[in-house]
């Protein structure tokens, strides 16, 4: 009898864990900007802050970059680069949930404006945002409208660069990466803006 429930007490608590581990969402994806993606622009900086300060620079100036698709998908892959890495890196673990949060929702919102597929693996992203960004940068429309022909785009390529071209202001964004921007440095040394 005592054998009968304990064995029942057991299924039980396993089928309460394997419930439990079901209702866990897993990990937002997590991509990072290739060793080219600043065109030698910041050679020496730490990757991480060059990324940053280039999401937050053009997500807080929407004016400034009207006419600059090449730096805005810069500044799309580096949001999608550092929303990931900010939700899953040990690196940030001690950064404020609310700015780690305001990133993941900010990537959600660019990625909407640009038609990109939901569930886009980041790394998908960044590389083709870098490339495009790389092919303007060099005066090279075709290479960047091929980029945009990608599965996880939905609008033809040249509306995305069109877009890029003409960005409009993602509030979310602005504040989410100056948001972040204050945990750069180990203990949150506050605001770290460079441009």
């Amino acid at each position: 009898m005592h054998q009968a429930i304990r064995s029942s007490l057991f299924i039980g608590l396993v089928s309460l864990g394997l419930s439990g581990c079901a209702l866990e969402t897993p990990p937002p994806s997590t991509g990072y900007l290739p060793a080219n993606a600043f065109d030698g622009r910041v050679i020496g900086e730490d990757p991480a802050i060059a990324a940053t300060n280039e999401a937050r620079w053009s997500f807080t100036h929407p004016k400034a970059m009207q006419g600059r698709p090449a730096e805005m998908a810069l500044a799309v892959a580096s949001l999608d680069a550092m929303a990931g890495q900010f939700a899953t890196g040990g690196r940030w673990v001690s950064m404020n949930s609310l700015a780690k949060l305001q990133m993941l929702r900010a990537r959600r919102a660019v990625r909407a404006i640009l038609g990109i597929r939901p569930g886009t693996l980041s790394q998908t992203v960044i590389n083709s945002m870098v490339t495009i960004s790389l092919a303007l940068r060099h005066g090279n429309r075709p290479a960047a409208l091929a980029a945009a022909k990608g599965a996880e785009f939905t609008l033809p390529p040249p509306r995305t660069l069109s877009i890029l071209a003409h960005f409009p202001p993602v509030p979310i964004a602005a504040e989410a990466t100056t948001f972040a921007s204050r945990y750069l440095f180990p203990g949150g040394g506050g605001p770290f803006f460079l441009r």
